[in-house]
């Protein structure tokens, strides 16, 4: 569990944001990205993806923008996907364009990449349609900015110092091995509160591992809350397993945040 944050700066990770939205218009999967560049986060590489027309895709800030229309379309977001240790696909109202939702995340697979749908608004019987390895399902009220505060989150838990430090290999084998439901909340200054609202999104009826990671300064962090998350956790779901890390940030000075995935 233990793992070099040196070594976590080389991972590869891609951010595919899918636009389902009416032509000339930018949706959520799209708008996301562009809260991501202005984030400016580092080790990201952006694939703006849409299947209508290229005016939805001229909003988009991504330096590569691909429209699915055939065969041959799919091959080349398939070559450039490959290499990539971890893939976010980002899209909001998946229902609204299910077909280029379930295209793209198919060429993720066949580069042979685990794959992190982030999916906003109501998508009930979509997933059997949809190929990803783990979801972090959220409202499409302010979809953007909340997805990409997951991916900054990410690779914070990769690149920041820890005690103990989550070693991305360990993060990605947990997350293609299973069923895994992902879970990000921020909180006041509070690792108990943050955890707490974390833990309502899980159904640990079905839940055998939890992988977790707080990211805080070092002094807002102390030996009590670890006890009281321990106990938190154990009182919440007494038969799990669970993995933990610590990701220290020292500029967070007004909020903690916490990462959350349950594998089944």
């Amino acid at each position: 569990m233990l793992g070099s944050s040196f070594e976590n700066r080389f991972i590869k990770i891609k951010v595919l944001g899918i636009n389902t939205a009416s032509d000339g218009e930018l949706s959520g999967g799209l708008a996301a990205i562009n809260c991501m560049l202005e984030k400016n986060l580092s080790g990201v590489s952006y694939l703006a993806v849409d299947r209508q027309d290229i005016y939805n895709l001229v909003a988009c800030k991504a330096a590569h923008k691909f429209r699915l229309l055939d065969m041959a379309d799919e091959r080349i977001l398939v070559r450039s996907l490959r290499g990539t240790d971890i893939v976010f696909a980002v899209v909001d109202e998946v229902w609204e364009n299910i077909k280029v939702v379930s295209i793209a995340t198919h060429c993720a697979k066949k580069a042979g990449t685990p794959i992190i749908l982030i999916a906003g608004g109501d998508f009930q019987d979509a997933e059997d349609e949809i190929i990803f390895d783990a979801v972090i399902k959220l409202p499409s009220e302010d979809f953007g900015s909340n997805a990409a505060n997951i991916v900054e989150n990410f690779i914070e838990v990769i690149n920041l110092p820890g005690y103990p430090k989550l070693d991305f290999k360990t993060l990605v084998e947990f997350v293609k091995n299973s069923s895994a439901i992902i879970s990000y909340t921020e909180a006041r200054n509070s690792v108990v509160l943050a955890a707490k609202r974390a833990l309502e999104q899980i159904n640990f009826k079905e839940t055998k591992k939890i992988l977790f990671n707080v990211t805080a300064p070092k002094e807002k962090f102390s030996l009590a809350d670890a006890q009281k998350l321990f106990h938190l956790l154990r009182n919440r779901a007494p038969d799990v397993e669970f993995l933990f890390g610590f990701s220290v940030d020292d500029w967070l000075t007004k909020k903690i945040k916490f990462l959350l995935i349950a594998t089944q």
